[in-house]
């Protein structure tokens, strides 16, 4: 069964992804750091983030999931998704404590957007979903406060970090391949191509040792040999045999020399690593100087197995639909 390396709420640290547990509904744990207090998520908040993901992984994989064991560590895949949520969830205060150093802070409309999120998100929790995480729709406004907060957070700290990235840099074209192993064959195989009516993919599935035929390839993705030739080949063009330096023989075809919606993609994805490297420095630089510990006590017993129905998905979606980006 294969299990992304990493769960989708982790992308929010960096958006570019704790309270007691025996003191009730809403009470709150706090840490200290340097003489500041940073409170953690109450039991219910973390109950949200937990069963967010468990539905999600459990729609995808089915119950068995939880059976799984994670090939490097050898913990149980619960065990890897709950550290995660975890530390996920001591990432979102830290940024909100980051938010107070810099004098930021949600307006009037956007606690007011909040709360119309926050209604229509209870609203949708199952009996189940709310028997779970214990959660009434106080704790969802006060998470989806938090998660607001940090998401203001990092896009104002980040907002002039990125520089501009050409379509050139971001570039993405369409490519087949044929991959040999010696020069002879190679020079064979490319002979092959050129004659009237070959078909490149079908000698490419007879000769070469491939995993794939066609592919997607932007810039720093191929070995420079290779990416040289590919980026500079008409659309239909073959390219002549080319040696890695792997020491293996690549015969390049283009398909399209410009994908336009792939480049637009990448170069967004570009921009988000640029302010992403931005964003982790001044995080770095503000645990230094105020570290940060947050009590675990708020997860004791907490599991992904249960017998309840659980099915709500959509915390995050849902808060991408009330706050586009």
């Amino acid at each position: 069964m294969k299990i992304e390396k990493k769960i989708r709420i982790l992308q929010f640290c960096l958006l570019l992804g704790a309270a007691g547990a025996l003191g009730g509904c809403g009470s709150q744990e706090a840490a200290e750091a340097n003489g500041r207090t940073v409170e953690g998520l109450s039991r219910p908040e973390a109950m949200i983030l937990v069963a967010t993901e468990r539905n999600r992984y459990e729609q995808i994989y089915t119950d068995q999931i939880w059976n799984v064991t994670m090939p490097e560590s050898g913990e149980s895949f619960e065990d890897f998704l709950l550290e995660q949520v975890k530390q996920f969830a001591s990432d979102l205060k830290v940024v909100g404590a980051m938010a107070g150093e810099y004098g930021i802070e949600l307006d009037s409309s956007e606690k007011e957007q909040v709360r119309r999120l926050a209604e229509d998100y209870y609203s949708q929790l199952t009996a189940a979903d709310v028997a779970y995480t214990g959660a009434v729709e106080e704790d969802a406004y006060q998470l989806y406060l938090d998660y607001a907060l940090a998401s203001k957070t990092v896009s104002e700290l980040t907002k002039d970090a990125a520089v501009e990235i050409s379509d050139s840099q971001a570039k993405v074209i369409e490519i087949q391949q044929i991959i040999l192993e010696d020069k002879e064959t190679a020079d064979q195989v490319l002979a092959l191509t050129g004659q009237e009516g070959a078909d490149f993919a079908s000698i490419a599935g007879e000769y070469g040792v491939q995993d794939e035929v066609r592919l997607s390839l932007g810039r720093g993705e191929a070995d420079a040999a290779v990416e040289e030739a590919a980026f500079s080949l008409e659309e239909g063009q073959i390219s002549p045999v080319i040696q890695a330096s792997d020491g293996r023989f690549y015969i390049i075809q283009c398909i399209n020399p410009y994908d336009q919606e792939a480049t637009a993609s990448r170069k967004a994805e570009m921009a988000l690593v640029q302010k992403d490297g931005a964003f982790r420095q001044l995080y770095d630089e503000f645990l230094a100087e105020h570290p940060v510990e947050v009590s675990d006590t708020v997860w004791d017993g907490v599991s992904c197995v249960t017998d309840q129905d659980t099915a709500t998905t959509n915390f995050f979606e849902l808060y991408e639909e009330y706050f586009p980006e």
